[in-house]
C-alpha cells in the first residue's frame, strides 16, 4: 500500500467540512432522477427496493474513465480486474469470487444477454451501467446468481448530437472515439460510435529488451429505433470489436523463492513447499518471441459480433408485450508463453533407478543411472468459437398499484476450442540440451551415480478439442403490489432446466483421431426473489430481500478429464439483504447501506491437477461457504460546484465447510516435512500415500478482498464568458489484501491508487488533464498458483503488474 501516507493527506486536504453540509441551498440530489431499469421496470434509482449502484455517463466523462474495469473502482461490492489480459478478466460482486472458472456475474446491453469480454468495450456509447447486486436469477436467468451487468446504451434524440474525444497517454497510448446520433425521419432514429484504442505497452521484457503488454483494439457499433408515437417501438443494435494483444504482463515466482513448509522429500530437498506472505511485483522475463513460429500471433486476437433486436407493443394503456433477441459471435486465438520465463521445453525428472550392479570391492558411485521423465511445454495456442442465440418474450402489465411480469426465455450456446499449437524449428534440439543439463544436475546430487543415461525426448503437439452445448429453457414471473400507500411487496421466480453437452477429443498431432468421449448432463432449479419495502417517508425507504441463485454445474476439459475431475456440480447460493436509501437536506445528501449474508452450498473452485508433462487446472466444488457484508455510498452537494461521492463495502467471506487436496499435502508436510500420511490416508485402500483432504473451514475465499473504499471529490467554477468553467477533482480508491488459493498462505498486499484531473470546459469543448495512480502503487491484483517449469514443477505463483503512473490529456469536442 506504498503511497498510502501521501493519500491521506491528500485526502485530507479535499474532505468537506461537516458545517457545509448543513446548508439548504443546495442543488438536487442527481440520483432522484436517474432512472433504472433493475427489477425490468423503470423507476428512479432511489425508489427502487433493490442494491444496484449506477455509473452514468456523466460520471465517465466527469471522472475521465475508460474501461469496465476503471468504473469498478467507483462502485461497492464489485471486482472487475484484467492484469491477467483482457480476455482474462472474471468479476466479482459481494465477494464471491472464482479462479478460472466461469464467474457469477452475467453482463446484458439493453437487457440482452452479452457473451463475451467487457474490458475493452467502448464507454463512450455508454448512457449508464447498472450494476445489480445479490442473486438476480429470477429476472435475468442463468449465470446472474451474485449479480447482473446491464449496459445501457445511448440513444437518439430529436436533434442530432455529435461528440469526438481524443485521449493521449504516456508510452504510446492512444484512445480515440467519436459518435453521432440524431434523427432520420419524425419515426426513426440512428446510432454510430466507433472507437480506436492502441497501446504500446509500459514494461520491459528483460530477455530481449522490448516492450511488453500492447495492446491494440477498434470497435463500431450502431443502432436503429422506429418509434412513431404509436403502440410499436422497436430497436435494432450491433456492435463489432477487433482485438489483439500481445502477451500479457504477467511474471512468474520461481519454487526457489518458496519461503514457508519446508519438504525434506526428493523433490523439494528442504526448500519451501510454498510461498507466505505477500507477492511483490517482480520483472518480466519471458521468451515468448522464440515459442512460436511467427512471434507476431503471440497474445490475443479475437473477432466478437454482438446484435440484439428488441420489439415492444402496448396491447393498452398498462399491457405491453415485448421481444427481446440477442445473437452473440466470437472467434479467438490465444497463444502465451505460460511459463512466463526465458526458459521452455523444460525437462522434469520423476525418478531414477540404477542399471547393472557395482563391480566388486569399488566405490558405490559406479552406477548408470536411468531417469524417468519427461518435457514440458508451457507454450499453448488454441482457438475458440463461440456463439449464442437468447430469445425472451415477456407480457407486462404496469398500473399504480400492480405490476405484473410473465415470460419465457430460450438460451442455446455452442462453444468449440481445439489446440493449434506449432513448434518452432529449434524445439527438438532445445529440449534435447535442457534435458542434458536436467540429468546431469540430477547426477551430480546422486552418491551412486556414474553415468547418467538420458531419457527419450518427445514434443507431442497436442491436438485435443473440447465442444460443449449448452441449452436454457426457462418460464419467469413476478408480481408487485402495495398493500398500502407505503408497503409494497414484490415476488419473482424461474423455473429453469439447463443441458450440457460435451464432446472431447484428446489426441496428439500424426495420430488416429479417436471418437469423441461424450458427456451430458441435466440441472433444474426454481429460484424465487422476495422483496418487501416501506417508503415510509418520501425521501425515506427501507426494504428486505430474500433471494436464491444458482451457477449450473459442468465439464471440466481433456487434460482435467484425464487427470480424474471430469465434471462439477451446481453453485447454490441463498441471500438475506436489509437496505436503506435516504436523502437529507432537500437533497444535499444521499445516504444509502445495505446489509447482506449469503449462505453457499457447493462452492466452485479451481483445484491444480498434474497430469504430466503438465499441471493444468479443473473446477471442483470446495464446500460450502458464508458471506457477511455491507455496503454504504454517500453522494452530498454543499452547493452546485462541490460534489463528494464515497462509498464502502465489506464481504468477510468464509468457508463454513469443505475439504481440499492441496491443504491436506501441506498439512502433511507441516509436521514433519515429508509427505507420508502421517496424518492419514485419503485412499487407504490405494498403493500409496495419498495425503488425507485438509479442511478448508474458515478460511477466506480466494479473491475476494475484504474491504474496498472509494473517495472522490470534484470541485467546478465558472470562468471568463462563453460557458467556460475550470475543474478539478480526485480519487482515491484502496482494496484490501486477497488470497491466491483457500490455504489462505499467498496474497496480493493492499493497494491504495490516488487519480486526479485538472481542466477547462463549455458546452462544446473539454480539456481534463488527468495522472492516473499517482503515488505509482504497484501492489498486484490477482495471484494464479502454478507450476514451475523450470523446478521440476514445483509449487510457484503467476501475477499481473498493476500499470503504473500515467499522465494524459483528453481532448472532447462536441456539437
Amino acid at each position: 500500500m506504498r503511497g498510502l501516507k501521501k493519500t491521506l493527506l491528500l485526502a485530507a486536504t479535499m474532505a468537506v467540512p461537516a458545517s457545509a453540509l448543513a446548508q439548504e441551498t443546495a442543488a438536487a440530489d442527481e440520483s432522484a432522477d436517474i432512472i433504472v431499469t433493475a427489477r425490468k421496470k423503470e423507476e428512479t434509482l432511489q425508489n427502487a427496493p433493490t442494491t444496484v449502484a449506477v455509473v452514468t455517463a456523466e460520471s465517465i466523462d466527469r471522472l475521465g474513465l475508460d474501461s469496465l474495469s476503471d468504473l469498478s473502482k467507483t462502485t461497492s461490492g464489485l471486482t472487475f480486474d484484467d492484469s491477467f489480459g483482457r480476455d482474462g478478466n472474471r468479476p466479482v460482486i459481494r465477494g464471491q469470487a472464482n479462479l478460472l472458472g466461469q464467474s457469477g456475474v452475467a453482463f446484458f446491453i439493453d437487457g440482452i444477454y452479452y457473451s463475451g469480454s467487457l474490458a475493452d468495450y467502448d464507454v463512450d456509447g455508454i448512457e449508464r451501467i447498472e450494476v445489480v447486486k445479490g442473486p438476480q436469477s429470477a429476472l435475468y436467468g442463468r449465470n446472474t446468481y451474485s449479480g447482473a451487468i446491464n449496459i445501457i446504451s445511448k440513444t437518439a434524440g430529436d436533434k442530432f448530437e455529435g461528440k469526438l474525444s481524443v485521449d493521449i497517454g504516456q508510452n504510446e497510448r492512444y484512445d480515440i472515439t467519436g459518435g453521432l446520433r440524431g434523427p432520420i425521419t419524425d419515426s426513426l432514429s440512428a446510432t454510430v460510435n466507433a472507437r480506436f484504442y492502441d497501446f504500446g505497452g509500459e514494461f520491459r521484457n528483460q530477455f530481449d529488451g522490448s516492450k511488453i503488454g500492447k495492446q491494440s483494439s477498434y470497435s463500431f457499433s450502431g443502432a436503429f429505433k422506429f418509434d412513431n408515437g404509436g403502440p410499436l417501438t422497436v430497436a435494432l443494435r450491433s456492435y463489432y470489436n477487433r482485438t489483439d494483444d500481445g502477451q500479457p504482463a504477467i511474471f512468474a515466482t520461481s519454487a526457489n523463492d518458496n519461503n514457508c513448509l519446508p519438504d525434506n522429500g526428493a523433490l523439494y530437498r528442504g526448500n519451501g513447499r510454498y510461498f507466505c506472505g505477500v507477492i511483490r511485483p517482480q520483472a518480466i522475463n519471458t521468451d515468448f518471441t522464440r515459442q512460436f513460429v511467427n512471434p507476431g500471433d503471440v497474445g490475443l486476437e479475437s473477432d466478437q459480433l454482438n446484435t440484439s433486436f428488441r420489439v415492444d407493443y402496448d396491447l393498452g394503456d398498462k399491457v405491453t408485450l415485448s421481444s427481446l433477441t440477442g445473437y452473440n459471435y466470437r472467434a479467438a486465438t490465444s497463444a502465451l508463453d505460460a511459463d512466463y520465463t526465458p526458459n521452455s521445453f523444460q525437462t522434469t525428472l520423476f525418478a531414477s533407478f540404477p542399471i547393472g550392479a557395482p563391480l566388486p570391492l569399488a566405490p558405490p558411485r559406479n552406477r548408470r543411472l536411468s531417469f524417468v521423465g519427461s518435457v514440458s511445454d508451457f507454450t499453448f495456442d488454441s482457438f475458440q468459437r463461440t456463439q449464442d442465440i437468447s430469445q425472451e418474450l415477456r407480457l407486462q402489465y404496469d398500473s399504480d398499484q400492480l405490476h405484473l411480469i410473465l415470460g419465457g426465455y430460450y438460451f442455446d450456446q455452442s462453444d468449440d476450442t481445439r489446440d493449434i499449437r506449432t513448434l518452432p524449428a529449434d524445439a527438438l534440439a532445445r529440449a534435447n540440451a535442457n534435458s542434458v543439463i536436467a540429468i546431469n544436475a540430477a547426477c551430480a546430487r546422486s552418491p551412486i551415480c556414474a553415468q547418467p543415461v538420458p531419457i527419450a525426448v518427445a514434443l507431442p503437439l497436442s491436438r485435443d478439442v473440447n465442444n460443449v452445448d449448452i441449452t436454457n429453457k426457462a418460464v419467469f414471473g413476478s408480481i408487485g403490489f402495495d398493500i398500502t400507500s407505503k408497503l409494497s411487496l414484490s415476488l419473482e421466480g424461474r423455473y429453469a432446466e439447463e443441458k450440457i453437452t460435451q464432446g472431447t477429443i484428446d489426441v496428439d498431432a500424426g495420430r488416429p483421431v479417436p471418437a469423441p468421449v461424450i458427456a451430458r448432463a441435466k440441472f433444474t432449479k426454481f429460484t424465487p426473489r422476495g422483496t418487501l419495502s416501506w417508503q415510509f417517508t418520501p425521501n425515506n425507504l427501507m426494504y428486505g430481500v430474500y433471494a436464491e441463485g444458482q451457477k449450473p454445474g459442468g465439464f471440466n476439459g481433456v487434460s482435467a478429464i484425464r487427470g480424474g475431475l471430469p465434471s462439477f456440480g451446481p453453485e447454490n447460493v441463498e441471500t438475506y439483504e436489509l437496505g436503506f436509501k435516504n436523502r437529507f437536506l432537500n437533497g444535499a445528501l444521499t445516504a444509502n447501506l445495505a446489509l447482506f449474508r449469503n449462505k453457499i452450498t457447493g462452492y466452485q473452485l479451481t483445484q491444480n491437477v498434474s497430469v504430466p508433462p503438465n499441471q493444468v487446472s479443473a473446477v471442483v466444488n470446495a464446500g460450502n461457504a458464508s458471506i457477511k457484508g455491507l455496503e454504504l455510498e454517500l453522494r452530498a452537494r454543499p452547493d452546485r460546484h462541490l460534489t463528494v461521492t464515497a462509498n464502502y463495502s465489506l464481504a468477510d467471506s468464509k468457508f463454513t465447510s469443505g475439504f481440499d487436496e492441496n491443504q491436506g499435502v501441506l498439512n502433511d508436510v507441516a509436521d514433519d516435512s515429508l509427505v507420508n500420511c502421517s496424518i492419514g490416508d485419503q485412499f487407504p485402500n490405494i498403493t500409496g500415500c495419498q495425503s488425507l483432504f485438509g479442511s478448508i473451514k474458515g478460511r477466506e475465499i480466494p479473491r475476494a478482498p475484504k474491504h474496498q473504499i472509494f473517495f472522490d471529490v470534484d470541485y467546478n467554477r465558472p470562468i471568463g464568458s462563453g460557458n467556460w468553467e475550470v475543474f478539478a477533482g480526485g480519487n482515491v480508491s484502496l482494496i484490501s489484501s486477497s488470497f491466491a488459493q483457500v490455504d489462505n498462505l499467498a496474497k496480493t498486499g493492499g493497494s491504495v491508487v490516488t487519480d486526479v484531473r485538472l481542466g477547462v470546459q463549455n458546452d462544446r469543448y473539454k480539456v481534463q488533464f488527468y495522472v492516473k495512480n499517482l503515488f505509482d502503487e504497484d501492489a498486484v491484483a490477482q495471484i494464479i498458483r502454478f507450476a514451475d517449469a523450470n523446478n521440476d514443477l514445483r509449487r510457484n505463483f503467476i501475477a499481473g503488474l498493476r500499470p503504473g503512473r500515467r499522465i494524459g490529456v483528453i481532448l472532447t469536442a462536441g456539437f
